[in-house]
């Protein structure tokens, strides 16, 4: 086995990181069906050939019309953890698997996000939910995808990393439901003086921080056995800043999107407890705040637009260019703050600030 074609040399790490999370990246379209077709064939339990097909169209459905974002993440900063000496085919097709199982795991909320958010487009195609055979099924595809999932992790990782793995995975389904019933009561509810900052990073802690970057991050961990209690501790610590400022992206995106062109653009509608609408909260006046209250959760256009105009008024898109660099700050001053010796150090952080600063979830 020609080793430096699983980890290519690199003097910093930063090379052989890109290398191999590049690979997959590159070779996603490929790499992914081929993971789903071999687990769906060694399930013995499964003979029905319409439950086969079902479980692979549901799965490639939106996971590959999209980057594999997160599976490049935990790629990358696996990279930079394990050993050389132990890389070997075994691991760099263990590598591959679990970037497909979180890349599968994205999906699985996007479903139940569309679901409960009544969505219609998704990367640019009718949301999963609403293809004509799908409809009252969806809740049970996104159970068989959930299912599928601890499959895949069955059939490809031996005890103790397994249970480690899915003590990860179970975490991510925890915290996501919970930072989700709070998204949605909060939405239901429309009480305004319960849209507070502290109120958005919670759920946001829970719903975003954890599953798209620290979670990929405890996954490079558990891999390349440097998981332990005080490093996975310390990932929480360093990068939940990070990660609620991929939501805050996501809302800003969310207000840029008004054509709807790529996914449904729905938050002023819906009355979400956006960072826009926490922030507009914030910052308005009297009269303001009255035409926050009036119009905010109304699909009548005119609503709308007297929200957005507001959100321009109170030059909210140029505020979050401050709050980015703000989180980018104090991300930075938590790394340098690190104790001598720590696991990952502060080169690693350093590192991977290089990939999620370009992130866009």
């Amino acid at each position: 086995m020609d080793q430096s074609r699983i980890l290519p040399d690199g003097n910093d790490g930063i090379e052989k990181s890109v290398s191999f999370s590049k690979e997959f990246v590159d070779n996603f379209q490929t790499i992914f069906p081929n993971i789903i077709d071999e687990a769906l064939s060694k399930i013995c339990y499964l003979d029905s050939r319409n439950i086969r097909n079902r479980i692979k169209e549901m799965t490639v459905y939106y996971t590959l019309e999209k980057k594999p974002k997160l599976g490049e993440l935990m790629l990358y900063a696996y990279a930079m953890l394990e050993d050389r000496e132990a890389w070997n085919e075994e691991k760099r097709h263990q590598a591959y698997l679990l970037a497909c199982v979180i890349e599968m795991g994205a999906s699985y909320f996007l479903f139940t996000d569309d679901i409960q958010d009544d969505g219609k487009i998704r990367f640019g195609k009718v949301c999963w939910h609403l293809l004509p055979d799908v409809g009252t099924l969806a809740m049970n595809d996104a159970c068989l995808l959930r299912s599928f999932i601890q499959e895949l992790l069955q059939q490809n990782f031996s005890e103790p990393l397994f249970f480690k793995i899915m003590e990860v995975v179970n975490k991510i389904y925890f915290l996501t439901a919970m930072g989700q019933h709070m998204d949605v009561t909060l939405e239901r509810d429309r009480n305004f003086d319960n849209f507070t900052m502290k109120c958005y990073c919670e759920m946001n802690e829970m719903k975003m921080a954890f599953p798209i970057l620290e979670a990929p991050i405890m996954f490079a961990l558990i891999l390349s056995n440097r998981a332990t209690k005080e490093s996975m501790q310390q990932i929480h610590n360093i990068c939940v800043d990070m990660g609620i400022l991929f939501q805050i992206q996501n809302d800003i995106t969310d207000f840029y999107n008004w054509n709807g062109l790529t996914k449904s653009s729905t938050d002023i509608q819906k009355g979400k407890c956006s960072w826009l609408a926490v922030k507009a909260l914030e910052l308005s006046n009297e009269d303001q705040r009255r035409i926050f209250k009036e119009c905010y959760g109304s699909c009548d256009p005119t609503h709308v637009y007297k929200i957005r105009e507001l959100y321009e008024e109170l030059k909210l898109p140029q505020i979050f260019v401050q709050e980015k660099e703000a989180r980018y700050k104090t991300f930075f001053r938590k790394i340098n703050e690190l104790p001598p010796g720590c696991m990952p150090d502060v080169k690693f952080y350093q590192k991977l600030f290089k990939l999620i600063e370009k992130f866009e979830i």
